[in-house]
């Protein structure tokens, strides 16, 4: 990287977290920050009862003896010993903030998983910089990458999805990027990888495949790239590519598989994915797909409005107007398909999941990777400007999306009001139930406890019961007011 480039970058990176400060540390509530708040416990109960006492399981909800669930209460097969579980994600996202915290000897802490984030969207800039450059393997790739990186920071989603709102299916976005960087290199050169290669190729493979799902279709799409470039262009490296990445994913899917089912049966993890997929993927949906395109597309609007339009603005003056034809790299249809592909596979067989828009914070990489290639054919004062207003668009939208502290029409403080509430009048041998509402996890993050939705009073009475606790406390909002009462499984309390 030229030193120009990665001051510049420093710089951007700077700036993007100054426009981040703001709503940093405020009161988890908006925009997928349940999310946050689901991390945050799992955190602190592996902090608390210590990372054996859950065999490395994401641990949903609180652990003391009146915040556990008695059998029955909870759907599903995730649960062991009273304590809900999260098994839809491989753990490496848990890991490493956990690891972070230990290292440093401070309780996990909502500032610090910020930061943690935010630091891993320089290190997935300078990785799409590294895979782009790779596209050019005699250089003149000029201001290509450092365009690209530059716009990855300061677009609406990855300002968002690497700072406030924090999960394993937006956290691979650095390991995939990390594979892609090294995914360039290892096509584009035209011998067989070298062991060292191989073994970085796999690492990052693995890496991803640990974090999230979009690893498997990273890896996937590895092997279809290899066995293209074998049969098109008598590439020599497509049988190590494949057992690489075969081993890659096998290995980090094997190891999730044995941590996991210390709390389960195989059998029922199998199951639990399968519930998993059920609601997110593309068979049986809950809507039709239409519904679901529609939402897909409106999610790419709000994450990656400005150099979408980028996009399509330079390939319009370039082709219709100045008559021009846009020369792509050499390796850019390959940035394009280890970018786009991976994409593409998540949309068709998690097409459900696509209502969430942080399914296409993903999309990221090839949007600003291909507005580069297109920023190239203009003079470089002409490019400077495009990126600029680009970017200045990007935090523009990002703060439309997520207005500032004092803004929000007092959106930002709901949940943390509510949880504190709760944590004031309860004890820690009080259950904590909520009627006719499941509070978000916010709430329980803050309150401390799990909290468990009835639909009266006499269901509180019976979970008082099967759970062998003496009291419990009743929460119910009325017109954004929270009223509670106690109860106890003899009705001695009103």
């Amino acid at each position: 990287m030229r030193s120009r480039d990665l001051w510049l970058i420093l710089a951007a990176f700077l700036v993007s977290v100054l426009v981040r400060v703001p709503n940093l540390n405020r009161p988890l509530s908006a925009h997928h920050e349940y999310c946050t708040a689901l991390v945050m416990i799992v955190l602190h109960n592996w902090y608390v009862d210590g990372f054996t006492a859950h065999h490395g399981a994401p641990a949903i909800s609180f652990t003391g003896p009146a915040d556990r669930y008695p059998e029955g209460w909870a759907d599903g097969p995730a649960v062991h010993q009273g304590v809900l579980y999260y098994f839809s994600h491989p753990p490496l996202a848990y890991d490493l903030p956990f690891l972070i915290f230990r290292v440093l000897h401070v309780a996990p802490n909502v500032l610090g998983l910020q930061l943690f984030n935010i630091l891993f969207h320089l290190i997935t800039a300078i990785c799409l910089y590294l895979a782009v450059r790779s596209a050019w393997p005699d250089g003149g790739q000029g201001n290509a990458p450092v365009y690209a990186a530059l716009l990855y920071l300061f677009m609406p989603a990855p300002l968002w999805f690497h700072g406030n709102a924090y999960m394993s299916d937006m956290f691979v976005q650095n390991f995939w990027m990390m594979h892609v960087a090294v995914a360039m290199n290892v096509f584009m050169h035209k011998e067989v990888p070298t062991v060292r290669t191989s073994l970085l190729f796999g690492s990052t493979l693995f890496l991803a495949v640990l974090t999230s799902w979009l690893g498997v279709f990273a890896g996937v799409t590895a092997m279809l790239v290899a066995l293209w470039s074998g049969r098109k262009r008598g590439w020599s490296g497509t049988e190590r590519v494949i057992i690489v990445s075969c081993i890659a994913i096998a290995t980090a899917l094997v190891s999730t598989a044995w941590r996991y089912t210390w709390n389960m049966e195989m059998a029922s993890l199998i199951d639990y994915l399968r519930s998993r997929l059920a609601v997110r993927g593309s068979v049986d949906m809950a809507n039709d797909a239409g519904y679901y395109l529609i939402q897909l597309v409106e999610n790419y609007r709000i994450s990656y409005l400005p150099v979408i339009a980028l996009c399509a603005l330079l390939g319009t003056y370039l082709s219709a107007i100045r008559s021009k034809t846009i020369h792509y790299p050499p390796g850019g249809p390959l940035f394009i398909a280890l970018t786009a592909v991976p994409v593409f596979l998540d949309h068709v067989f998690l097409l459900q999941y696509s209502h969430h828009d942080f399914a296409v914070l993903k999309a990221g990489p090839v949007f600003c990777g291909m507005a580069a290639f297109l920023l190239l054919e203009l003079t470089p004062r002409k490019a400077w400007i495009a990126v600029s207003f680009a970017s200045v668009a990007g935090v523009l939208y990002f703060l439309r999306i997520n207005p500032l502290p004092g803004r929000d029409a007092g959106r930002y403080t709901m949940e943390k009001d509510i949880g504190m509430g709760i944590k004031a009048a309860t004890r820690s041998d009080q259950a904590v139930l909520f009627l006719g509402y499941t509070p978000e996890p916010q709430v329980a993050w803050y309150a401390g406890r799990t909290i468990i939705r009835i639909d009266s009073d006499e269901d509180g009475k019976q979970f008082l019961r099967d759970q062998g606790t003496d009291t419990g406390v009743v929460f119910q909002l009325e017109e954004g007011v929270l009223h509670h009462h106690v109860i106890d499984p003899a009705g001695t309390w009103p």
